[in-house]
């Protein structure tokens, strides 16, 4: 599914090396976790697997499209294809409502806006917010924005959800919440790539890496 050999990514014209001959394989329908500390690469790696960023050197591909041979515009449109994103932030917009922020992604797709508007409450009962879809991002919960904004992730069907530390802002209560909500979508067959600090978010993953000075060490 994804494959990257002999990744780095070098920034600060040669300074700063990020990901050092990164080898790494993930399988159709695996719930893979990313562990480290600050600064160790964790963030730098997800950005490349998703389409983000171009590696210095080394290979990646999704799905056997080798992306670095993809110019920017295709790069978007496989990005948007066959991904979906989850931040630590929410990255929700505050003058939208729920619906309208989880079917924003389907409007770069060209959809009619009923089919838009469809598709994004399926995706919101899906994570058990079909009560909420009216409502104003900023009178929810941080827990209830997070499944919002993992909503919005899945809206467009992607086939790999790439989540970047998706309960560092939560209370443990909600983080729980999140985590049952990743369990249950990798039940159902979805590939979760999962960075995180939390050593028990971690082991709720089939398997974890860690990175180190950007290295992947085990």
């Amino acid at each position: 599914m994804l494959c990257l050999q002999n990744v780095c990514k070098i920034y600060d014209r040669g300074r700063v090396t990020a990901l050092r001959s990164v080898d790494l394989h993930v399988a159709r329908g695996e719930y893979l976790s990313v562990t480290g500390a600050s600064g160790s690469g964790k963030t730098t790696l997800m950005q490349i697997m998703g389409c983000l960023l171009r590696p210095t050197s080394g290979e990646y591909r999704l799905e056997g499209v080798d992306v670095g041979a993809l110019d920017e515009g295709a790069r978007t449109a496989l990005r948007a294809k066959k991904l979906g994103f989850v931040f630590q932030n929410f990255r929700l917009l505050p003058r939208m409502n729920v619906v309208e922020n989880v079917a924003l992604p389907l409007t770069f797709q060209g959809l009619p806006r009923a089919e838009r508007e469809e598709r994004a409450v399926d995706a919101l009962c899906m994570v058990g917010l079909g009560n909420r879809l009216r409502h104003d991002p900023s009178t929810l919960s941080g827990g209830q924005q997070q499944r919002v904004a993992i909503a919005r992730a899945l809206c467009a069907g992607p086939d790999v959800l790439l989540a970047d530390e998706p309960t560092g802002n939560l209370d443990p209560a909600a983080a729980a919440e999140v985590l049952r909500l990743f369990d249950r979508l990798h039940e159902s067959g979805h590939t979760i790539v999962l960075i995180t600090h939390d050593r028990e978010a971690a082991a709720r993953a089939e398997r974890t890496i860690r990175i180190e000075n950007g290295r992947i060490v085990r």
